[in-house]
């Protein structure tokens, strides 16, 4: 069975475009925003959720049926209404503009499937079921974020601060890939854990000057 390649898409004052109003255009709009995404969402009845947010500046409300060009410079689409007609339409038009599609009827028609995610700073969790069961994705997502070290996200925001200065200052690969792995190494996590975040700041500035 063919299988998807998972990735981070970085959405970051890009146009996406949510056709349909409901629950599901809710999520997608919350989680596009969390990305930094303009969203832009179409439908005739909309979740007053998501309108909430458009009084906030982050997302662009069209009160009306989806209409042929709607779709222009959007990098995602998402197909998010209860009508299949209607989806097929978007999904159409999306591939006519090159446009990555997420169809929530039916994600084995689309191009992106967005798995059941969450972020801990730095880190993201997220697990896909090859469509077989959201919900059950969700709770695998709660697993694996209740056993989560809650001190990873921590290290690595710290850890964040001197990866660019190690590249920038050792030229040599192979040195360069040791002093990056000593960032977030076990005696990196033992420092955080048993002294604390200033002694992990010495600790890794050591590295750096070494």
């Amino acid at each position: 069975m063919s299988r998807g390649l998972p990735v981070i898409l970085k959405l970051q004052d890009r146009r996406c475009v949510i056709v349909g109003g409901g629950s599901v255009a809710l999520r997608r709009a919350a989680s596009l925003l969390e990305c930094g995404a303009r969203v832009k969402v179409i439908a005739p009845n909309i979740d007053p959720a998501i309108e909430a947010m458009a009084t906030c500046g982050g997302v662009e409300c069209v009160r009306r049926h989806f209409e042929r060009g709607d779709i222009a410079g959007a990098v995602l689409v998402i197909a998010a209404t209860d009508d299949q007609q209607v989806n097929e339409l978007v999904a159409q038009e999306a591939a006519e503009w090159g446009a990555l599609l997420n169809r929530a009827d039916d994600p084995a028609q689309g191009d992106v499937s967005i798995p059941a995610h969450a972020h801990h700073g730095p880190v993201t969790i997220a697990v896909h079921t090859d469509g077989i069961s959201a919900a059950a994705a969700a709770a695998i997502r709660r697993q694996l974020s209740d056993a989560l070290d809650q001190d990873w996200p921590a290290l690595l925001s710290v850890a964040g601060q001197f990866r660019a200065a190690v590249q920038q200052r050792f030229n040599d690969p192979a040195q360069r890939q040791s002093r990056l792995r000593q960032l977030t190494d076990d005696s990196a996590m033992a420092i955080l854990k048993q002294q604390g975040e200033a002694a992990l700041h010495t600790y890794l500035q050591r590295i750096l000057d070494d």
